[in-house]
């Protein structure tokens, strides 16, 4: 008998152990959402596309090579009209034929820049930077989601401690009201103080559905950024608390400076409109360019019968003598773009050392309130405790139960939005400094 008693509680142990190894951790759902989030693909085929470009940029210094060949029908050959008198006793003379009414035309074709006033070498370089530029876009797109995914991930975790906050709340406040029934049918206490816990356990009742919802909605949106079914159930595994080192200010700043993607996509942004100016004024520099031609012809000139070979080889120099102002133009309207990224660029680097100090705050905040939310939750059950032994003696209303199983809840979900807003903080200070913020400690390099 004890054998078939053990079965069961081994097989309970074994679904306890597989329901573990079930849970998602912090870092693999960040791997998920790395590999299946349609952002990454979008980021990693803007990186494609600009290899392309500069592939594309790089085959302007080869040789151009390329062919025509065409076939022309005539409605008739074009012939030489000669008027000469007849000699007697000899046949008229036949009529030249100058071409044949069905002419081919076989042409290939090379061509070579030699000169261009440093155009192809800007236009190479803008998309070697271009290229660069799509690469730091693709590490700020996979930083914004690796915080969107923490984000998300402690969200889910707040609303599953919420939801047993709440839980909690709801059986304790529908044990007091079966207190007071049993009270009120004994004579001790009056209706009124029934009706009072009845809406007590309503708004406990409302605010677990609430608290459902936002579970609901939170584990929803987290499926969503892993691109799984939104449906999908999810259960993650806890982290642990908060660090009591929070680093240095001025050490995040220039971590922030060396290592924000921002940063360096700009720095390229930059170097192309330099590369923009560069191109614009090779437009007031000649162009030369050597081009060769060989060619096969029948049919269009004499003898009309036989192919005619010929080649040809070219070195053209063009110049722009008058445009009305147009590469002028053109120069002014790259250096003001330039002008406006440096403009830009600034604004952005305000905009890092802003989220960076934003971003610290909010941490130093969060600790903050773990610290006072945690003595609060320490305080609130000892009040709730307390009163419930007071009330039941006789000391205590029925209003200061209810009153204190509300502060109670409060301060236990206050407390864990704290705990959670600290790791949602932390994961902001990481993203900000554009890489793992706690692992360095705002050490100044």
């Amino acid at each position: 008998m004890k054998k078939f008693l053990l079965i069961p509680f081994l097989l309970f142990l074994a679904q306890l152990a597989f329901a573990g190894d079930n849970l998602l951790s912090l870092q693999e759902s960040i791997s998920i959402a790395l590999e299946n989030n349609p952002s990454i693909d979008i980021a990693r085929e803007k990186i494609r596309e600009a290899q392309t470009e500069r592939e594309k940029a790089r085959s302007n210094f080869l040789p151009r090579i390329y062919t025509l060949s065409s076939y022309t029908r005539l409605d008739k050959k074009k012939t030489m009209d000669i008027n000469l008198p007849t000699i007697p006793g000899y046949p008229p003379m036949p009529t030249p034929v100058l071409s044949d009414d069905e002419i081919y035309d076989y042409n290939l074709s090379l061509s070579q820049p030699l000169f261009t006033g440093g155009k192809l070498i800007s236009l190479y370089n803008l998309q070697k930077e271009n290229l660069a530029a799509n690469r730091h876009n693709f590490e700020k797109v996979k930083n914004d989601l690796i915080f969107a995914v923490k984000e998300a991930y402690f969200k889910v975790l707040e609303a599953e401690r919420l939801r047993k906050v709440a839980q909690e709340a709801l059986n304790q406040t529908g044990a007091h009201l079966k207190l007071l029934k049993d009270l009120f049918a004994e004579g001790m206490v009056a209706e009124v103080e029934v009706l009072r816990a009845k809406v007590a356990l309503a708004n406990a009742n409302r605010q677990l559905i609430n608290v459902e919802n936002r579970l609901k909605f939170s584990r929803a949106y987290f499926n969503n950024l892993l691109n799984r079914d939104l449906g999908k159930e999810v259960r993650l595994k806890d982290v642990p608390g908060f660090e009591n080192d929070t680093g240095d200010l001025s050490g995040y700043i220039k971590e922030a400076y060396k290592n924000r993607p921002e940063i360096k996509e700009m720095q390229n942004r930059l170097r192309m409109a330099e590369e923009k100016v560069r191109i614009a004024r090779a437009s007031f520099f000649p162009q030369v360019a050597l081009t060769g031609s060989w060619d096969k012809k029948k049919g269009a000139e004499i003898p009309i019968d036989k192919w005619k070979e010929s080649w040809s080889a070219v070195i053209s120099v063009s110049i722009d003598i008058w445009d009305w102002g147009e590469n002028k133009n053109e120069l002014e309207k790259a250096k003001s773009q330039m002008k406006q990224i440096k403009s830009s660029f600034s604004l952005l680097k305000n905009q890092v050392e802003l989220e960076v100090r934003q971003a610290y705050l909010n941490l130093l905040s969060a600790k903050e309130r773990i610290k006072v939310q945690k003595e609060a939750v320490k305080e609130a059950e000892k009040n709730f405790k307390d009163t419930s032994a007071r009330f039941k003696e006789g000391m205590a209303t029925n209003t200061d139960v209810l009153d204190a199983r509300t502060l109670l809840t409060r301060a236990e979900m206050d407390y864990y939005r704290a705990l959670y807003g600290y790791q949602i903080a932390k994961a902001g200070l990481e993203r900000a400094v554009g890489g793992s913020a706690t692992s360095q400690k705002g050490e100044k390099r």
